[in-house]
């Protein structure tokens, strides 16, 4: 027996009872087929058990009937067509010059509704009917689900990777065959389809086959240094809802460990809820998937993912338009280092039904949880006093799918901004499970909130917004949005979550999500392409449908030093440039190898992907371009955020002798410093983040003010500090800023 899947899952891949985990093969020069659906096979329809003998080698099936493959009906992709039957048996000779040439071997097999595969007599796939190990009898249905053939659909039949040992033990020089029998789901089926391919991974220069079909991927080395995520679905489709029941296997033997296909699951083995999540992502041929562990009765189950505390609810995220595949994490990763809970996540490569599917993000999806979102848990008979005022989670999105139980207007009034509508939709708890006293006491809260902000005294520090709102929150969503540069930012993926009144009462913004069109990634809209134009500007009075909690706040004072102050010390510690590009580089280190799996899965590097503003030559341009984008993006947020702060503990600004014009300047800064004596004055410039970028000296003239000019044409821009002294005389400091 070679098959270790479970009665429930369809076999992702063939795997061998033997494996050590160790292989010596030499590397695959090309793929040649060695069986095409079109061959001839003889075949035997199952109205009766065959020979047990039937799918060995030397079974004489010269009384069975033959014609080309494939065989079955209903489908229009058959060879042969065959009368409506339970299920048909098929064999056809396989001639292999030489098996020690042969590295690796996969087998495709384009199935309606189910199969068992045998090479020389040897079980080594079966796909939606019965028990590995146990030969179904002919009068058997294959199992619950009806599974379409792919390709009358324009998909790619399911592969089944043939293990290195496997070919070995069983594939024999000379003749071969390959056997399989396939069955109906149920006595009515209209269809059966059955074309199978069989190719080969040839370790030398000599091609004794034939050309692989042109459909055909080269299947993914045989181990990662990051997890892997195996998930079958027993033949069926994933629907954009409801979810399907499906097996996931999750390998993960630890950082710098290999990790293989035939491992023992080390975090789960499973069956699972799946279905696609995503809205304008759905395009895309790659797709992304909410997964919802479950027990075998179907019922939600907790579990520990990848070192990330147990839960029920994930995402399977799938970067495709982000080529650089870190948008997403970079937001994470930094918007942690805020304070605030964010989504963590960890890299993985996934496969789907036998085929790789390319790198994804295994994310913790957001949730009201003691290790996610962490406020009180609101019952149904919570309707009054403290109970009422919490936990509660609501977000800022499209309405698409949304029927009007779903989400409530805030209706606010005008005396700020024009007449406006958007959407808040009931997160936690969900539509169908929110009470009308809750609906109503967020509902109230939220349009009490807004008057208050449109009003004439939002910025009372009692009265007005600070005693609604966690203000940090709000600070630290607005840096990673703005950073980001966010076309979706403030209107779309927008979350906010309240607490109980005992526990402070305050609505928080957060958490982060959907980040993939930020950092430069959108061609439809230039302003947010650009790093010198903020997103908050463009959802204010003149933008009726978008959140403009942020335009408004940024009109108080005390709002705006908060936010200065927060940018200042962030730029000086967890978010300086040094932080922010290491991180990218060890993100690309770590995945290594998979992005060049990702992209013979899905290549698209130097192709246009909606709505990239930027197509790179290679994975290295879209990292160059990222870094850069983000760099530029930094030096401008310091021009109008960063405040000034000491050099070398210097006094802030000692003395005022210095004065630099223009400032903002471009190319060259002109100066007037006062002087005390004609003793050399050293000149310096030293960046936001510390670092001395010119150095100079001059011996002024007789005059008390000596007036020069420093050009500086290939300065980045961004905020700097002008240091001037002369001997025995205090420091000068004057922030200019480059533009």
């Amino acid at each position: 027996m070679l098959s270790i899947r479970s009665p429930f899952a369809f076999a992702a891949m063939l795997l061998c009872l033997f494996f050590s985990g160790q292989s010596s093969a030499q590397e695959v020069d090309h793929w040649e087929s060695v069986v095409y659906a079109e061959d001839t096979w003889h075949y035997f329809i199952g109205t009766s058990e065959p020979s047990v003998t039937w799918p060995a080698l030397n079974f004489d099936d010269t009384t069975w009937e033959q014609g080309p493959g494939g065989i079955g009906y209903g489908d229009d992709d058959d060879g042969t067509v065959i009368p409506s039957c339970t299920s048909v048996y098929m064999r056809t000779e396989v001639d292999i010059v030489d098996s020690a040439a042969i590295g690796r071997a996969v087998l495709h097999v384009d199935f309606d509704d189910g199969f068992v595969a045998y090479l020389n007599g040897h079980e080594i796939a079966r796909a939606n009917i019965g028990t590995p190990g146990v030969r179904p009898p002919h009068d058997q249905f294959a199992d619950s689900y009806d599974y379409e053939a792919q390709i009358p659909q324009g998909g790619v039949p399911p592969s089944f990777l043939i293990h290195r040992d496997s070919l070995k033990q069983y594939l024999l020089n000379g003749k071969n065959i390959l056997a399989l029998q396939v069955h109906n789901a149920n006595a009515t089926s209209s269809d059966l389809s059955s074309s199978t391919w069989l190719s080969l991974g040839i370790t030398n220069t000599s091609n004794e086959y034939r050309p692989v079909p042109s459909w055909f991927t080269e299947p993914a080395e045989e181990f990662s240094y990051l997890p892997l995520i195996m998930i079958s679905t027993s033949g069926q489709t994933i629907p954009d809802e409801p979810k399907i029941m499906a097996k996931m296997r999750v390998i993960d033997n630890g950082e710098g460990t290999k990790n293989t296909i035939y491992d023992t699951p080390t975090d789960y083995d499973g069956v699972i809820g799946i279905e696609i999540r995503g809205q304008s992502s759905q395009m895309f041929p790659k797709k992304s998937y909410s997964i919802e562990i479950r027990n075998e009765a179907g019922e939600d189950s907790t579990v520990t993912l990848l070192g990330m505390p147990e839960e029920s609810d994930w995402v399977l995220y799938a970067p495709y338009s982000d080529k650089t595949m870190l948008r997403n994490a970079l937001t994470y990763y930094f918007g942690a280092k805020l304070g605030q809970w964010q989504p963590r996540f960890r890299f993985c490569e996934v496969y789907l039904n036998g085929n790789y599917n390319g790198v994804y993000l295994l994310i913790e999806k957001i949730k009201r949880d003691k290790n996610r979102v962490d406020i009180n848990k609101l019952k149904e008979d919570e309707v009054s006093g403290d109970d009422l005022t919490g936990g509660y989670i609501i977000r800022v999105d499209k309405l698409d799918g949304l029927t009007s139980n779903d989400y409530f207007y805030s209706y606010p009034q005008t005396t700020f901004m024009n007449a406006r509508r958007y959407a808040f939709s009931y997160y936690y708890p969900k539509a169908e499970d929110i009470v009308t006293e809750q609906r109503g006491y967020i509902q109230n809260f939220i349009t009490g909130f807004e008057n208050m902000l449109n009003g004439n005294q939002f910025a009372d520090p009692v009265n007005g917004y600070p005693k609604y709102i966690d203000v940090t929150s709000f600070i630290d969503i607005q840096i990673m949005s703005e950073l980001g540069n966010n076309v979706d930012a403030y209107r779309y993926s927008t979350y906010f979550y309240k607490k109980k009144d005992s526990n402070g009462g305050k609505l928080f913004a957060g958490p982060l999500w959907d980040f993939n069109l930020a950092y430069g990634n959108v061609d439809y809209a230039p302003d947010f392409l650009a790093t010198d134009q903020w997103v908050y500007t463009h959802f204010g009075p003149d933008e009726p449908n978008c959140m403009h909690w942020w335009f408004r706040l940024m009109q108080d004072e005390p709002y705006r030093k908060a936010l200065f102050d927060r940018w200042t010390e962030l730029r000086n510690s967890s978010f300086n440039n040094d932080s922010l590009s290491n991180y990218i580089d060890e993100q690309v280190e770590m995945l290594g190898d998979a992005i060049d799996r990702n992209y013979k899965r899905w290549p698209i590097i130097g192709q246009y992907v909606w709505p990239n503003a930027f197509v790179g030559s290679s994975y290295v341009a879209e990292i160059n371009y990222l870094k850069g984008w983000i760099q530029d993006r930094l030096n401008w947020m310091d021009t109008q955020w960063l405040l000034e702060t000491g050099i070398e503990d210097e006094p802030l600004l000692a003395g005022s002798g210095i004065h630099a014009y223009p400032n903002p300047f471009v190319d060259q800064i002109h100066l007037s410093v006062e002087t005390v004596s004609r003793s050399p004055m050293q000149i310096e410039l030293w960046s936001s983040q510390g670092q001395m970028v010119y150095r100079g000296e001059r011996t002024p003239g007789d005059d008390e003010q000596d007036h020069f000019s420093i050009s500086l044409p290939k300065l980045s821009r961004g905020i700097y500090f002008l240091k001037v002294w002369q001997r025995n005389q205090p420091p000068m400091v004057r922030k200019v800023i480059k533009n």
